[in-house]
């Protein structure tokens, strides 16, 4: 029985290929999850929500309470310009099944989240990359401009990006805005940055759809739960795709969501101490990387990631021996586009000592292997 053809040549991401080579003693710095672990407050909103919340369906939306809740201040009416949908890998799932054809071109990064390019090719589009060069990973806004054709249907924007970290400066967001095609921009790690907070594409254009959630500042990713804003008229393909493949998100996440809005001192204190941990385990990464990998790169400005160079042509071939020999977890450049050959990216999403002993066992794998 053979598949769709549009998944004959689709398989599990390199991301997921590589953590299934984790064992219990591995030392996993490849998953994207964030070392966060709930409050005493946070605990006690999961148990009200669970013991007096509604375990039924949602709008299709998501809870207007909600709703309005997330887009507050924003201008946006949180009857028709928001969709809370079960995570942002679904939300994006939504937007691709909405808007992207057979022959349609979708311009992503490289390197850049393995699921853009991925998503386009199931649609049957085709994956224009742009690249983003090292060592800062700056976006070049007419570079991505250049490769602007009649059948360019979406440009895709993530910043704070994974798995670079890096932050897209205001001025080159206007300017894609400015484009003409519809813009997704992917800010779920926007809450996640160590000088300044990340410029957000919302307000900059009819054209651009804006995603975010919860997951990746609250440790809520086994919850799924995120959310689409974007244009009514824009918007309406999108939640009528979302209505077919998810109904509705989860009511208990829905609700749990809305406790944490509804408490925004706790929720502010919240985020700093994230902040402040991920910006320690961040310096943890950053030192071992230049003291055994030999690299100084420049600090990440948001997420938890490092994207390091290592002296392997194959990155692939080295990530896969270095989980099986080593017992450590990386994720090769390559799983995110040709521009990551040369580089793995390092998740610093863990303990201090965890960071330090993994790029250790890493270090040592590489000179070894150069003698």
């Amino acid at each position: 029985m053979k598949p769709a053809k549009r998944y004959q040549n689709i398989g599990i991401s390199l991301i997921r290929q590589i953590n299934a080579l984790a064992t219990t003693q591995s030392v996993n710095l490849g998953i994207g999850e964030p070392n966060l672990e709930p409050d005493d407050t946070l605990r006690e909103m999961a148990m009200r929500v669970a013991a007096s919340g509604s375990w039924h369906y949602t709008a299709n939306a998501g809870n207007l309470s909600l709703r309005k809740k997330i887009v507050a201040g924003t201008g946006l009416d949180p009857k028709d310009e928001i969709c809370v949908t079960a995570g942002t890998q679904q939300a994006l799932y939504a937007i691709f099944q909405a808007y992207v054809d057979e022959g349609d071109e979708v311009l992503v990064p490289d390197p850049g989240f393995v699921a853009y390019p991925t998503l386009t090719t199931i649609c049957g589009g085709t994956p224009v990359p742009y690249a983003l060069e090292p060592p800062d990973w700056k976006l070049d806004a007419g570079a991505v401009l250049k490769k602007i054709t009649k059948r360019t249907k979406l440009i895709v924007v993530n910043s704070p990006s994974n798995p670079l970290g890096s932050v897209i400066d205001r001025d080159a967001l206007q300017a894609i805005a400015q484009a003409g095609p519809l813009i997704v921009s992917d800010e779920i790690y926007s809450q996640i940055w160590y000088q300044a907070p990340p410029p957000s594409m919302l307000g900059m254009g009819r054209n651009v759809i804006v995603l975010n959630g919860l997951s990746k500042s609250h440790g809520m990713t086994g919850l799924r739960l995120g959310w689409i804003l974007a244009d009514q008229a824009v918007l309406k393909p999108i939640l009528t795709a979302h209505s077919y493949i998810a109904t509705c998100a989860s009511a208990f996440s829905q609700q749990l969501a809305e406790m944490i809005l509804d408490a925004p001192e706790w929720n502010e204190a919240w985020l700093a101490s994230v902040r402040a941990q991920f910006r320690e385990q961040r310096e943890a990464a950053l030192y071992s990387v230049e003291h055994e990998l030999e690299a100084k790169i420049p600090p990440p400005a948001g997420a938890f990631y490092v994207f390091a160079p290592v002296p392997a042509a194959d990155t692939l071939s080295f990530a896969k021996t270095l989980a099986t020999d080593e017992g450590v977890l990386v994720i090769p450049g390559v799983a995110f586009g040709n521009a990551g050959e040369g580089f793995v990216r390092i998740s610093f999403a863990a303990a201090t000592g965890t960071i330090g002993t993994g790029i250790e066992r890493m270090g040592r794998y590489l000179r070894a292997a150069s003698r």
